[in-house]
């Protein structure tokens, strides 16, 4: 009889501890998409290392990989890359590299590294708001390219974003705004 009851304890325990783990493991992939329970391995070199993975990107930048939600049509990210550790003699950070390609031609690089607010060197160029935020935004021609290229460059929620969107195949600087706009 006392073996009996020792099982069934022992197996609402297995049960218990099974249904919590899958619980915990559910709600992170809700609540936190792309980003592990478990430390992921981040590159050791000082270069990017590619691909990344979007878990190494969440270890990176302490949350979710912030993506914009406006892309042109057939529009993908196309490559992650993680940053090593930086070199001895630099305070920074790692950074997120992501490019987006349409057709299979790049025309997008966000980049991202956990900062609180835009570099202090760029402080005198603020000259917009992106999404209510201060923000440096700069269009420039490509001659080599044949296209204007638009820079966006903000910080919010901790993090800061480096945006550069080629205007070519159909992007406007209207879709540019508000693909950057987008970016959560």
């Amino acid at each position: 009889m006392r073996s009996a009851g020792l099982l069934r304890t022992a197996a609402f325990l297995v049960v218990l501890v099974g249904a919590t783990g899958a619980l915990v493991f559910s709600a992170n992939a809700v609540l936190r998409p792309g980003c592990a329970l478990l430390p992921v391995a981040l590159p050791a070199d000082e270069f990017a290392a590619e691909p990344g993975t979007l878990e190494q990107a969440c270890a990176v930048l302490g949350r979710p990989l912030p993506r914009p939600a406006m892309l042109p049509p057939g529009a993908r990210m196309a490559r992650l890359a993680i940053d090593g550790p930086p070199p001895a003699n630099l305070a920074c950070c790692r950074m997120v590299h992501v490019s987006y390609s349409v057709n299979g031609q790049s025309f997008a690089l966000l980049d991202i590294h956990r900062q609180d607010a835009i570099p202090v060197g760029n402080l005198a160029q603020i000259n917009a708001r992106l999404d209510g935020v201060p923000a440096v935004i700069q269009q420039s021609r490509r001659p080599s390219l044949d296209s204007d290229d638009v820079s966006y460059l903000w910080a919010r929620d901790g993090l800061l974003y480096g945006f550069h969107i080629l205007l070519t195949d159909g992007v406007t600087r209207q879709l540019a705004d508000a693909m950057a706009a987008s970016i959560r």
